[in-house]
């Protein structure tokens, strides 16, 4: 009997043993936000819920949004760009001259900052992780409105930056000195870019209503997805895309220059190799217009 009973034990021992070594699947949230939507939120993917939400101030507009590895959110608001805790207590505050539009601020590959102004000259400054600034690049866009020269820029892998010029078509290669490294034309209007794991760059092309991916050293466009591609969704105005894992991709489907109110797609898409639609969000009651996303997970938040 005694046994028995030691037998027992020591099943049961394996069994909270072996609980314990399972790890539980990560659970992804996502962090949105958009011109035109009021608040900078965090939403759970797998359900669709607003789980915490930062409310702009009036003038404010997001077009770039992104998470640090202390789980701070940094997100522009065109007079500047912030850094704050998920409980709304402000890090820092970088605030943009008169007459310029602050619409981008990304992550660097360091855990430091890239801010992108549209001014003449546009600047594109680095911020260490206290938010002190230790690079500044100024750029003659030859734009003579700072809202029509770019949306999100970020640092490739190399360290130089991409920056999409919405109003000349184009995307620019530019070294941490200020020297123009390369020029991708485009058909459309660049919104945002994507360094995929070969190299080659995935571009939103914002009205166009499509994205391409081109040959990085060439600039040959390799591939172009438009609606007639997408299996199960239409794209309207494409903003950011991101990698979504597994070889799919997350598009973020702004609807803010749709005017026919008939219209009635997903503000998120996840789409796999094939073009097939995976995964989408359509909430435009709770979530509002999305042009800018991060996909995180396991993210702790505050309140």
């Amino acid at each position: 009997m005694k046994e028995k009973m030691t037998r027992i034990h020591l099943y049961l021992l394996s069994l909270l043993f072996l609980g314990c070594s399972l790890q539980l699947p990560a659970q992804e949230k996502l962090v949105l936000a958009g011109s035109g939507n009021l608040s900078v939120m965090i939403v759970d993917k797998q359900s669709g819920t607003v789980e915490w939400k930062h409310v702009l101030e009036k003038g404010e507009e997001c077009n770039t949004v992104a998470v640090t590895k202390r789980g701070n959110i940094l997100y522009s608001y065109k007079k500047g760009a912030k850094l704050i805790g998920t409980d709304h207590r402000i890090l820092w505050d970088y605030k943009t001259p008169e007459g310029t539009e602050l619409q981008s601020a990304t992550l660097l590959n360091d855990g430091g900052f890239l801010l992108g102004i549209c001014g003449n000259p546009a600047r594109l400054i680095e911020l260490d992780r206290n938010g002190k600034e230790r690079n500044r690049v100024e750029i003659d866009l030859q734009i003579e409105k700072p809202h029509g020269q770019f949306r999100q820029v970020f640092q490739l892998r190399n360290k130089n930056y991409l920056l999409p010029v919405m109003g000349k078509q184009k995307v620019m290669e530019i070294s941490r000195k200020g020297e123009v490294i390369a020029e991708f034309p485009t058909d459309g209007r660049p919104f945002s870019s994507l360094e995929l794991k070969d190299g080659n760059l995935l571009l939103p092309c914002g009205d166009g209503h499509f994205f391409l991916v081109i040959d990085r050293k060439t600039g040959k466009e390799l591939k172009r997805v438009t609606s007639d591609t997408v299996k199960g969704a239409s794209l309207l105005f494409v903003g950011q895309v991101l990698d979504a894992g597994k070889g799919n991709l997350l598009i973020c489907n702004w609807h803010g220059h749709t005017k026919d109110a008939t219209v009635d797609e997903p503000q998120l898409i996840e789409m796999d190799e094939t073009g097939k639609v995976v995964w989408s969000l359509n909430d435009k009651e709770n979530i509002g217009k999305v042009s800018a996303a991060c996909l995180v997970r396991n993210l702790n938040l505050k309140k």
